[in-house]
């Protein structure tokens, strides 16, 4: 509903009074519990005051999650008033239409420069607008979340990597973009992009038509489709000689994000860096390779060649190549006075079920932290610091636990909780078929952070199961797999099935994972037994 606008109720003599008795900085409160668009429709032209106190709403409206007769209201009454304040509008994907007419576009918005898209389809309503939107500065699009790994079609280069285009700042969220040397043009305007991308060659291809690039956020697969699985088992065919193809030297480019899993080159990554970013200020990289990479190749290599370098981050998970070298020895080429002078600080665990070595900076500064086993709990330091003290600046707010081995213990759940205290999300991708072990299941550790919580193993004994949850006391977010939910009700029998009815009852959203190798199924109801007050929602594989 949207609030009353009638300036008959409010005499000039009230709103004075108004005026003097609430000062500024109290409707800068008022407006944190109001939606952009109410400001707008309730405030306007009300008088000056409040048109400078609204102004920045004026500026950037937010039209998306707004329904139906919201937004009809708002394109027949307010944005014909506003239109020439507009700079940038936030709107969903299937309205696009009704606030950017395709023969009135650019007399409604004069001053137009930045669109934000969001809750959009691989074959949206966007595709039709690609070309008037070449002529802003900034175009982010969110793609919905069901569009996730997929491949957008080539109309994103075919009409946004072009000479002609004007945007200065690209954003591509969830989906992969695909660089094709035929569609891709040389392009002075971008300044600012982040995009995830298939095949490692086609980040040499991208920077090599971006002279101009300032700031990059590059992304490729950890979670492929079948599909594109094949299309990167291809890139061993692809014929791309790296080193005629490597980029001129990128002199404004000060700030590069890599994130990659098991299919980027490192040597290849090491070369793009080291030859062609000699201005970068910012250098954060995670990725998980198939090649060795320890202190010294990185500090000869690589770090000593970025002399503007001030933030550097990282996290590599590497494999151990040589069964002789053990983790102390490995930390010690961690420790020259390169690493120490510049206040470099370095975490190493072991993973030997996987023969790799975890290797990050301190604090730890990305949002996942994955492949977390036992082995955290006897890590390594280059400077013999204690990881609590990053507590406060580790940022990841999703830990990733993975080991089939041995039960979790005590002491990892401890120092998970102490050291990452953002953390809101707990995934567990394998688990041995103790799960716990004794020390933590005879305690009352608890993580009251946790919101969201993923099990993707099949089975568990109903013991380990009730622990799990009665950790996690505040979930609100299940993920589970149907398999698991069947064996535990299979127990409900259990004298303790009652205790973890009460630890279910407070969860809100369930999503129920179906395997494509399973043959039972669960339905509806069994799941309310487990869950009461759930909904339930969508299934995930």
């Amino acid at each position: 509903m949207w609030p009353a606008k009638n300036t008959q109720q409010y005499p000039s003599q009230e709103i004075s009074t108004l005026e003097s008795s609430l000062p500024n900085e109290l409707y800068d409160f008022i407006f944190l519990y109001l939606k952009a668009i109410d400001i707008i429709y309730s405030f306007f032209n009300l008088n000056g005051r409040f048109n400078n106190l609204i102004y920045p709403f004026l500026c950037a409206v937010d039209l998306s999650n707004v329904d139906e007769r919201t937004l009809n209201k708002c394109c027949q009454t307010i944005l014909p008033k506003i239109h020439h304040y507009i700079k940038a509008i936030k709107v969903d994907d299937k309205n696009i239409d009704s606030i950017f007419p395709l023969s009135l576009y650019s007399k409604i918005y004069p001053n137009l420069e930045s669109v934000f898209i969001t809750k959009v389809k691989i074959d949206g309503k966007y595709l039709s607008y690609l070309k008037l939107f070449k002529q802003l500065l900034n175009l982010k699009i969110y793609f919905d979340t069901e569009e996730i790994n997929k491949t957008v079609s080539n109309e994103l280069c075919l009409n946004l990597f072009q000479s002609a285009c004007r945007l200065e700042t690209l954003f591509f969220d969830q989906i992969y973009v695909p660089i094709n040397t035929h569609f891709i043009q040389l392009c002075f305007s971008v300044r600012k992009l982040t995009i995830k991308v298939l095949y490692f060659h086609h980040i040499y291809i991208l920077l090599n038509k971006l002279p101009s690039i300032e700031s990059v956020n590059i992304a490729m697969p950890c979670v492929a489709s079948h599909r594109q699985q094949q299309l990167l088992l291809l890139e061993k065919y692809i014929e791309f000689n790296y080193n005629q193809n490597i980029p001129s030297t990128l002199s404004k480019l000060k700030h590069f994000v890599f994130y990659a899993v098991f299919n980027a080159n490192y040597d290849y990554l090491e070369l793009l860096l080291s030859h062609c970013c000699p201005n970068v200020e910012y250098l954060s990289l995670k990725v998980y390779i198939n090649q060795f990479i320890d202190g010294e190749r990185l500090e000869k290599m690589l770090l000593s060649k970025l002399t503007k370098l001030k933030v550097f981050h990282f996290c590599f998970r590497i494999p151990v190549v040589d069964s002789t070298l053990n983790i102390d020895d490995y930390i010690q080429t961690y420790k020259s006075s390169y690493w120490i002078d510049n206040n470099h600080s370095i975490l190493c665990f072991n993973q030997p079920l996987h023969r790799r070595y975890c290797v990050f900076s301190l604090p730890f500064m990305f949002d996942k932290f994955c492949f977390v086993s036992n082995d955290l709990v006897n890590y390594r330091s280059n400077v013999n610091d204690d990881i609590l003290l990053y507590s406060k600046q580790n940022k990841a707010d999703m830990i990733s636990f993975s080991d089939d081995t041995v039960p979790y213990t005590f002491e990892l759940f401890q120092i998970i909780q102490k050291s990452f205290p953002r953390a809101t999300e707990l995934m567990f991708e394998a688990a041995h078929v103790r799960c716990l072990s004794d020390n933590i299941l005879h305690n009352e550790l608890v993580m009251e952070n946790i919101v969201t919580v993923t099990y993707m193993f099949k089975q568990l004994e109903f013991k380990y199961f009730r622990r799990l949850l009665l950790l996690t006391p505040n979930i609100q977010t299940l993920y589970i797999l149907e398999s698991l939910v069947l064996d535990v009700l299979r127990k409900s029998e259990d004298s303790s099935f009652q205790q973890l009815q009460s630890a279910c009852s407070r969860i809100r959203c369930v999503g129920i994972g179906k395997p494509s190798f399973e043959y039972d199924a669960v339905n509806d109801y069994s799941v309310k037994v487990l869950f009461p007050n759930a909904e339930l929602f969508g299934e995930w594989r």
